[in-house]
């Protein structure tokens, strides 16, 4: 490995690491090789949400030229230094180009739009800032090569439809409103009630039907798991099993998702990822809500 990869890598880890993001617990599921991929991968998708979130800033043009740079590293021209590791990983484990550009694209969108009339839109949007990053990851976990990717699609919709209801206090402050239009005159739920965080007749019947929406993806993306070798499946079955036990809390009290962003507890997160290591016992997705009716039964 040359002296600028391993520079390249050792930047990635530290500004992964630096994050503090929990979602790093996860990449501990897999060997060394692999989560240095995984640092690759996952600092170059966190450097696209920062130059879009980033205040005071040309925002547009930032990812632009952050297209640019990616472009220019794929022919062996590096202008960042993230870039060698990122393009390292793309080359050693054959990871669509495409993916890290849709990515892009996706995160580009939310500068100029705040709205989404049906949930058709809601879901390509979903896909390119959740299903096309679990995509370029697959290849690193451990998958085969005739995956059923329509499953791993739903299961990238599925979690970022989980951060859409968990975020909705946080993207009501910031003017934006991420639940389809189409779904709100359903149940009747006016967008200012969501901006300002004031539960309507119908809020909670909404949330409900966003959740039963979840579920469903969820058990369209249980094909995936199948096709995920050792490695892949201990670190899927951490990232969903988080992802339900986020959902349950907010099936359980929906209107807090008016007030505040629903998280799980750090600790937790390592309970669960310390319980699914130990026991090496496959994730089996239940409805959010009748795993809470259950645990009201006597």
């Amino acid at each position: 490995m040359t002296d600028r990869l391993t520079e390249s890598y050792a930047e990635c880890r530290r500004l992964s690491r630096q994050s503090g993001s929990n979602f790093l617990l996860s990449f501990w599921f897999l060997p060394p090789e692999k989560r240095q991929a995984m640092f690759a991968l996952y600092a170059f998708f966190r450097h696209t949400d920062d130059l879009a979130d980033a205040e005071g800033t040309d925002q547009a043009t930032d990812l632009q030229q952050w297209r640019e740079k990616f472009h220019a590293a794929l022919a062996d021209d590096y202008r960042d230094v993230r870039l060698p590791a990122l393009v390292d990983t793309i080359r050693r484990y054959q990871i669509p180009e495409q993916y890290f550009l849709e990515s892009i694209a996706g995160v580009e969108s939310d500068l100029t739009r705040t709205r989404f009339a049906e949930f058709a839109q809601l879901e390509h949007y979903c896909y390119q800032v959740a299903s096309a990053i679990g995509l370029s990851c697959l290849p690193v976990w451990g998958i085969r090569p005739d995956f059923d990717r329509d499953s791993a699609i739903a299961a990238g919709v599925a979690f970022q439809l989980t951060n859409i209801l968990r975020d909705i206090h946080e993207d009501g402050q910031r003017g934006r409103i991420y639940l389809p239009q189409e779904d709100l005159a359903r149940f009747n739920v006016a967008e200012a009630s969501l901006l300002v965080g004031e539960a309507s007749e119908g809020f909670e019947a909404l949330i409900y039907y966003e959740i039963e929406r979840v579920q469903r993806l969820f058990d369209r993306a249980q094909a995936l798991r199948d096709d995920l070798y050792s490695d892949g499946r201990r670190i899927y079955d951490a990232m969903t099993q988080t992802y339900y036990d986020l959902l349950q809390q907010i099936s359980r009290d929906p209107q807090a998702v008016l007030q505040r962003r629903i998280q799980v507890g750090s600790w937790r997160k390592v309970k669960l990822l310390a319980s699914l290591a130990l026991s090496q016992i496959p994730f089996r997705s239940r409805s959010p809500i009748a795993m809470e009716a259950a645990s009201e039964r006597p």
